[in-house]
């Protein structure tokens, strides 16, 4: 009986690393793989087929990892999420929104490899490192359930230095929308500038504290 073929998508913003996540799946895990570099074409890949594997980093130039997942709810797709954000919150919401393994960027190759054989084969992974972080969010308070999903974008997009006008005309809303919601983020959370709202945003995940 022939062996079916198995397609995997790597979503990765980094050229290099993606190339590189898309070599070891191709030779090693013999994957036939598509690559996209923003949330949008991972859209549009996952709308003209589905996928066994998908490799998704979090922080992308348009749509945030955790929007992606929500996506995917009801696709078939094993979503192994790889990330350079090792916060409790990050591996939770990962969790929450249907990821099946969380690997973080720091971890050894042996470990993104076993992820890549355990959730490609139906099973969950967590590496040591995430883990950990996983162990820490259960006793850690969940902040972000105080935000909306619209208001965490728009932290998101004000953590990126986006303006009001901007993020308006991202997501197609007014100002004046935006300016309302920025100002009930700050009651929400007790932040009074930008720059403790973009912390707020790292320590979420929203952002990558390194970009």
């Amino acid at each position: 009986m022939p062996i079916r073929e198995r397609h995997a998508l790597v979503v990765e913003d980094q050229t290099t690393l993606r190339e590189l996540l898309e070599a070891l799946l191709s030779e090693r895990e013999a994957y036939t793989v598509e690559t996209a570099a923003d949330g949008q074409s991972a859209l549009a890949a996952l709308g003209r087929r589905s996928f066994d594997l998908l490799l998704l980093d979090l922080v992308l130039p348009d749509l945030h990892g955790f929007e992606l997942l929500s996506r995917l709810a009801k696709s078939a797709s094993r979503v192994l999420v790889l990330t350079s954000l090792a916060r409790p919150a990050v591996v939770k919401e990962a969790l929450e929104r249907g990821a099946h393994g969380v690997v973080t960027k720091g971890a050894p190759l042996r470990e993104l490899r076993e992820a890549i054989d355990r959730v490609g084969s139906g099973g969950v992974y967590y590496s040591s490192e995430s883990s950990a972080l996983l162990r820490e969010a259960a006793f850690a308070p969940s902040r972000d359930e105080q935000l909306t999903e619209r208001q965490r974008e728009i932290l998101r997009d004000v953590a990126r230095g986006l303006s009001s006008k901007e993020i308006a005309a991202r997501l197609s809303i007014s100002e004046k929308t935006v300016s309302n919601h920025r100002t009930r983020i700050m009651e929400r959370l007790g932040v009074h500038d930008v720059a403790g709202l973009t912390r707020y945003a790292v320590s979420l995940g929203l952002v990558d504290p390194d970009a």
